[in-house]
């Protein structure tokens, strides 16, 4: 093994770099893993924009990831030396209150991977052992690196309880939204999405929505109403964090309609919603925060195919590349961007 390797560092907001580093060192109860996969996600994005208040620079962003292990901590005993792994980049204390009431994404001294901590955008990552999860053998690195997104969007689907028959309507087409069309189509009688982008209108016809909805070019309201008899949807699901699409989105449910708030909206940014209408409808508004107990839930998902992963990933690229995109943002024609490439 070399003694260094290269690594896309961010300093500050709108400063980064790929640099020759030291490969990280192994403490007693870390792994080194070489990563082989990592997926490009928008925190990474807002992290380089420096919009991410929790973040620590200078940092190493990407927190989507899989590889293999190189290296373990001499106190490691759960994991080898030649493991196929993923990691759940949250690092709970296990001490505070929230970790002592199973409530371990609310950490008071939390730390994650990409964010606190250098990730994967290298090729070398370290990570305390009890984050890192052991992967099928013949799974695909680019497959395997969205474990933790899918697990994001599973701890959000468990929120809101879906029934069979349901129907729901997705607002955004993007990787997320199209992990939720493919693990609720199973489930829903109707599955109808919201996207502006025509490329991810066609992804969501593709990936199994009954109905796609362009927001620019349709009445969304009148469109809901027509497909749904006037009744609106039993469960809608913001995965932009666009304020309009989450006022849409409390309009156009049923009276005991669900709203899971899973988008990241800017953390000064307010909705308008009246009161009444909770109490009258009897409307339940949700949240869903990070992916606690189910990572080995979103493996299982991943290896049995329910999300065709394999059809989200649209480029694979290098580190160069994961460059530019944090700079220029991802390609318009882009859905999942996976780097693959860290030499």
């Amino acid at each position: 093994m070399n003694e260094s390797m290269k690594a896309l560092i961010i300093y500050k907001g709108e400063e980064a770099s790929i640099e020759e580093i030291p490969i990280p060192k192994v403490g007693p109860n870390d792994v080194l893993i070489e990563v082989k996969a990592c997926g490009i996600c928008k925190t990474d994005i807002e992290i380089y924009r420096g919009t991410v208040e929790l973040a620590k620079y200078p940092v190493i962003p990407g927190h989507e990831f899989s590889g293999v292990v190189v290296k373990v901590g001499e106190a490691v005993e759960n994991i080898r030396r030649g493991d196929r792994v993923v990691v759940d980049p949250n690092i709970p204390c296990g001490r505070c209150y929230y970790c002592r009431t199973a409530r371990k994404h609310f950490c008071e001294n939390w730390e994650a991977i990409g964010v606190t901590r250098n990730g994967a955008y290298a090729k070398y990552v370290v990570a305390p052992a009890h984050v890192v999860y052991k992967t099928p053998d013949n799974m695909p690195f680019e497959i395997s690196c969205l474990t933790e997104p899918v697990a994001c969007v599973l701890h959000g689907i468990r929120k809101i309880s879906p029934h069979i028959g349901c129907t729901v309507a997705i607002f955004g087409a993007g990787p997320i939204g199209l992990m939720f069309l493919q693990l609720l189509r199973a489930v829903a009688s109707k599955v109808i999405v919201l996207e502006i982008n025509e490329v991810r209108c066609d992804f969501a016809y593709k990936m199994g929505a009954d109905v796609v909805i362009n927001p620019l070019r349709q009445n969304v309201e009148e469109e809901i109403r027509e497909i749904t008899n006037g009744k609106g949807v039993d469960i809608a699901i913001d995965a932009t964090g666009n304020v309009q699409a989450i006022e849409t989105a409390l309009r156009i449910v049923m009276p005991t309609g669900k709203v899971l708030f899973f988008g990241v909206a800017h953390k000064d940014a307010f909705i308008k919603i009246r009161p009444f209408d909770i109490y009258r409808r009897e409307l339940t508004l949700v949240g869903s925060f990070t992916n606690p107990y189910t990572m080995d839930e979103a493996i299982r998902v991943l290896n049995k195919g329910l999300i065709e992963a394999s059809k989200i990933i649209t480029h694979k690229i290098d580190l160069n590349r994961a460059l530019a995109v944090l700079k220029e943002g991802p390609p318009k024609d882009g859905i999942k961007i996976v780097i693959t490439n860290f030499d």
